[in-house]
C-alpha cells in the first residue's frame, strides 16, 4: 500500500512509469541524434537552395499582397527564385561579412549580455535572488522560490542552476524532501521564459528576429523588445500561481510521507546567505536604479521630453521605444558597477572591461551559430519560399475554419512538439518566424502574437524535453539529494514530476491569452494581438 502510494496512483503504477521512461527515453534519442545548431541551419541553407530550384522550375507561385510604391496595398504575384546560379553564389560570397554582421539578433544579444552579462558575474543577480528567497517565512517558501524561478530568466540559463540549487537547500533546511525545491526551481526558472517583471535578453534577441522578418515582408506592425512586455509581466503572478498550486497539490504531497520528515539541516542554506559586503552591494544598486529611473523619468514625463515622439506620445513608434536596448544596457551597466564597487569586486577601472569580456562567454554560443543562422535567414527571404509557405499556410487554415482561440493553441502546440527534439529559444524563432510571422499576419495576427504563441509553446515544452540544456544538471541535483530507497534520479522521473507543471502552465497560459483575446488588451505598448486595430 505504501509502496502504491509513493509510486502515486494507479493500479499498475511500475507498469505506468516504464512508458513514461520508454516515450521519453526514445524522444532524447532522437533529439541527440539532431546535429549541431551551426551543423542544423547549414544543412538547412542546402535545403533551401535546392527546394529553391526546384520549385523554382515548376513555376511555384502565389497572389500575396503587398505594399506598392505609392505605399498603397496591392495584389502581386510572388513565384519561388532559383538560388543555385551564379549569380547568387558571387553575390553571398562577397556580401557574408555584411550578412552577418547586421543579422539583427546578433548585435542585440551581444549588447545586452555585456550589461546583464556583467551584472550577473560580479555577483548581483545571485545576491538579489538569495537576498528574496533565504530568511523567507516557511509559509511563503513555495511562492518565493517559484517568483524567483520564474524571474531567474533574466539571469540567462544559470537562473535555471541557482533556482534548483536554492530549492534544495531551503527544503533540506525545513526538513522535506529536497525533490520538492529543485523541481519547484526548475519548473519555474524554465517555464519563465515567458514571464518577467524586467525585460530581458529573451525579449531584446526574439523581438530582433521578429523585426527583420517584419521588415523583409513588409508587415505594418509594431516589433520592439516591448511588444509581449505586458504579455510576460501578467504572466510572472499567472505562472507563479500555477507553480505554486500544482507544488501544494501534487509535488508535496507526492514527496512527502513518513520517511522524508528529515532533520531540519541549515548547513546548505547557511551557504547561500548574503554577506555583509553583499548587502553593501545590494545597497549600492539600488540607489543607481533609483537615480537611474529618475533620470529616465525626467527624459520621459514631460511633454517635450527627448524620449517622446514628435506628436508627444510614445507609440506606435518613439525614441524610447527605438532606444530601449541602449536604455537597458547602461541599466545594467550602472547597476553591475555600483553592486561591483559595494562589495569590493571591482577595486579599479580596468576591472570594468575585464569582466565585461568575461561576460561574453555566454554569447560566444550565439555567435558561432549566427554565421549560418544569418545567411539561412536571408536565402529563404531571397527565395521567396516564405511568402508562399505563408500564403498556402494561412489559405489552409481559412479554408479549414481554424482562428481565434483554436489557432492560437495550435501554433503553441506546435512549438511544445518541436521543443521536444530542439530547445534552442533562439534558434527555433529564426527557423519558425520566417514563415509563422507572415502566416499569421495574413490572418490579421499580429507579428506581437506570434512571438508570444511561439514563446508560451517554448516555456511549457522546456520543462519536459529530455534534451533540455540544464536536464543533466538536474538528474545530478537529484541523485545527490535522494532520501528514500523508492528515488529514482532518471529522466523518467524528472519528467513525470514535471509534466503536471507543464500541463498547469499551458492552461494557465491559454486562460492568459483568452483574457487577452476576448478584452482586445494591448501585448505591450503600441502592439496588439490584431494588425488591423481601431
Amino acid at each position: 500500500m505504501e509502496e502504491n502510494k509513493l509510486n502515486c496512483t494507479n493500479n499498475n503504477p511500475k507498469e505506468k512509469k516504464s512508458r513514461i521512461e520508454k516515450i521519453t527515453h526514445a524522444i532524447e534519442k532522437v533529439g541527440n541524434k539532431l546535429p549541431h545548431p551551426f551543423w542544423l541551419f547549414t544543412i538547412l541553407i542546402f535545403v533551401v537552395l535546392i527546394l529553391s530550384k526546384i520549385f523554382s522550375s515548376m513555376g511555384v507561385s502565389v497572389m500575396a499582397t503587398a505594399l506598392g510604391s505609392d505605399g498603397a496595398l496591392v495584389q502581386q504575384e510572388v513565384a519561388v527564385q532559383n538560388l543555385m546560379t551564379a549569380e547568387t553564389f558571387n553575390k553571398y560570397m562577397g556580401s557574408l561579412t555584411t550578412t552577418y554582421v547586421n543579422f539583427a539578433p546578433l548585435g542585440q544579444l551581444i549588447l545586452m549580455v555585456m550589461s546583464v552579462g556583467f551584472a550577473e558575474k560580479v555577483g548581483f543577480f545571485s545576491a538579489l535572488m538569495r537576498k528574496m528567497v533565504v530568511g523567507a517565512p516557511i509559509s511563503t517558501l513555495v511562492f518565493i522560490l517559484a517568483l524567483v524561478g520564474v524571474n531567474s530568466s533574466i539571469g540567462f540559463g544559470a537562473g535555471v542552476v541557482f533556482s534548483m540549487m536554492i530549492g534544495a537547500a531551503m527544503f533540506k533546511a525545513i526538513g522535506m524532501h529536497p525533490w520538492i525545491g529543485i523541481i519547484i526551481g526548475y519548473a519555474s526558472a524554465n517555464g519563465g521564459f515567458t514571464a518577467n517583471f524586467s525585460v530581458t535578453s529573451v525579449d531584446t534577441m526574439l523581438s530582433a528576429i521578429t523585426t527583420q522578418v517584419v521588415q523583409t515582408n513588409g508587415i505594418n506592425a509594431p516589433s520592439h523588445p516591448l511588444i509581449n512586455y505586458y504579455f510576460i509581466f501578467a504572466s510572472t503572478i499567472v505562472i507563479t500561481l500555477a507553480t505554486v498550486f500544482v507544488a501544494k497539490k501534487f509535488l508535496i504531497p507526492y514527496l512527502s510521507d513518513d520517511s522524508t520528515q528529515l532533520k531540519t539541516d541549515r548547513s546548505e542554506l547557511d551557504k547561500h546567505k548574503i554577506t555583509s559586503e553583499e548587502v553593501r552591494g545590494l545597497k549600492f544598486a539600488g540607489v543607481v536604479t533609483l537615480i537611474f529611473f529618475a533620470i529616465l523619468l525626467i527624459m520621459t514625463l514631460p511633454k517635450g521630453g527627448i524620449l517622446r515622439n514628435a506628436e508627444g506620445g510614445f507609440i506606435p513608434n518613439s525614441p524610447l521605444l527605438q532606444q530601449i536596448v541602449t536604455i537597458l544596457f547602461f541599466l545594467f551597466f550602472a547597476i553591475g558597477i555600483a553592486y561591483g564597487k559595494g562589495t569590493g569586486a571591482i577595486k579599479k577601472l580596468s576591472d570594468i572591461p575585464d569582466i565585461m569580456q568575461g561576460s561574453l562567454d555566454a554569447a560566444i554560443t550565439f555567435m558561432v551559430v549566427a554565421l549560418p543562422a544569418s545567411v539561412f535567414v536571408q536565402l529563404f527571404s531571397d527565395s521567396k519560399m516564405a511568402t508562399v509557405m505563408a500564403v498556402n499556410g494561412a489559405e489552409m487554415l481559412k479554408s479549414m475554419n481554424i482562428s481565434g482561440m483554436p489557432l492560437f493553441f495550435l501554433v503553441t502546440l506546435f512549438t511544445l512538439f518541436m521543443n521536444m527534439f530542439i530547445t534552442s529559444n533562439s534558434g527555433k524563432w529564426v527557423m519558425f518566424a520566417p514563415f509563422l510571422v507572415p502566416m499569421l499576419a495574413m490572418l490579421n495576427i499580429s507579428p506581437a502574437m506570434a512571438q508570444i504563441l511561439y514563446r508560451i509553446g517554448d516555456s511549457s515544452g522546456n520543462i519536459i524535453s529530455p534534451v533540455e540544456l540544464n536536464v543533466p544538471i538536474a538528474l545530478g541535483l537529484l541523485e545527490s539529494y535522494k532520501v528514500r530507497k523508492t528515488d529514482k534520479a532518471g529522466i523518467g522521473s524528472l519528467i513525470s514530476l514535471c509534466l503536471p507543471f507543464t500541463v498547469a502552465f499551458l492552461i494557465a497560459f491559454y486562460i492568459l491569452v483568452a483574457i487577452f483575446y476576448y478584452f482586445d488588451l494591448p501585448l505591450g505598448p503600441g502592439a496588439n494581438i490584431f494588425i488591423n486595430y481601431i
